[in-house]
């Protein structure tokens, strides 16, 4: 009888303590979106006077095209899973958890600016200083909410979602694989896809910039397109912990983080609340994490490349 009390009470402690971190994480996005929609913030960025290369320009359009088609059929697909199985999968949860986490995008500049993007990408701006411990006087990023926003909706977790997939090849291989080497094969699946992207969107497409980084230990250092190569450690990692967590998904459906919430008694619309809560702590926590540590890593970063347009610049 104690052991099934104490069984419950950790099962409490659990759950409830994502969905309050998740609550908490709800609240302040949404007070810094709405403080930024009702400020003067909300307004485009200027692209200053240096010209932007048609190509440029014919890339962005493209992506943003592409983007919004995408969503369409991920919305669809979403949605008659919900409805068809009466319930919210794990995958699903995820997508919610990720999309919350986009207001964390702009903390990567919190201390200094480091990250840009092309302004020539439809944005109102950035809420940037309405993001509880803003400190950098910088706050003129131009969040490109039509590639963005879907991106981290259903770009994100299908990342993580291919990182899964070679873990699990990996654990058929090799079924006494350890975590090591699971995270390896997971690595190694994000490099190829999310990772080739991101080097693309910066050396090729004009599509963002990283000049607040170290051009010593960067491809093309130097230059406004430079990449940090230590971006290909901690971005993935957030993706790979997402992984992990999928990979943790018991016969019930339920992972590390809401497992045992079944056995709470209450009505099932709030067990649902709960792992929604729980999914937007977790993913937040980890985009948190990840951006904090660039932004921290860009106090000590070299200085701006001199070749770095005003398309580019975000009015810096």
């Amino acid at each position: 009888m104690s052991e099934r009390v104490a069984r419950r009470s950790t099962t409490w402690q659990r759950v409830y303590a994502w969905a309050a971190l998740g609550a908490l994480f709800a609240f302040a996005q949404i007070y810094a979106y709405v403080a930024w929609i009702r400020s003067d913030d909300f307004r485009p960025v200027d692209m200053g006077a240096d010209p932007i290369p048609e190509s440029v320009k014919a890339t962005i359009d493209h992506y943003q095209w592409v983007t919004m088609l995408i969503l369409i059929p991920v919305v669809v697909w979403f949605l008659h899973g919900i409805v068809k199985n009466l319930r919210i999968d794990a995958v699903r949860l995820m997508m919610i958890g990720w999309l919350s986490a986009y207001w964390l995008d702009p903390w990567l500049d919190f201390l200094r600016p480091m990250f840009t993007y092309n302004a020539y990408a439809l944005n109102f701006g950035c809420w940037c200083r309405f993001i509880p411990f803003w400190q950098s006087p910088h706050a003129r990023i131009a969040e490109p909410i039509l590639i963005d926003a879907p991106s981290y909706f259903y770009t994100f977790t299908g990342t993580a979602v291919v990182a899964l997939w070679a873990m699990r090849a990996v654990r058929r291989r090799w079924p006494r694989a350890g975590n090591v080497r699971l995270a390896l094969a997971g690595f190694v699946a994000i490099w190829m896809t999310m990772g080739l992207l991101d080097i693309a969107a910066s050396r090729f497409m004009g599509f963002d910039a990283w000049p607040g980084a170290f051009q010593s230990a960067s491809f093309w250092g130097g230059h406004y397109y430079q990449f940090p190569i230590y971006e290909f450690l901690l971005f993935p990692s957030a993706f790979v912990a997402s992984a992990f967590l999928l990979l943790s998904v018991d016969s019930n459906g339920y992972t590390a983080i809401e497992r045992g919430v079944e056995r709470l008694e209450c009505h099932s619309a709030i067990r649902t609340a709960l792992r929604v809560l729980a999914f937007i702590a977790f993913c937040n926590v980890l985009n948190l994490a990840y951006t904090t540590a660039m932004g921290v890593h860009a106090v000590f970063a070299d200085p701006w490349p001199a070749d770095m347009p005003s398309w580019l610049a975000n009015s810096r």
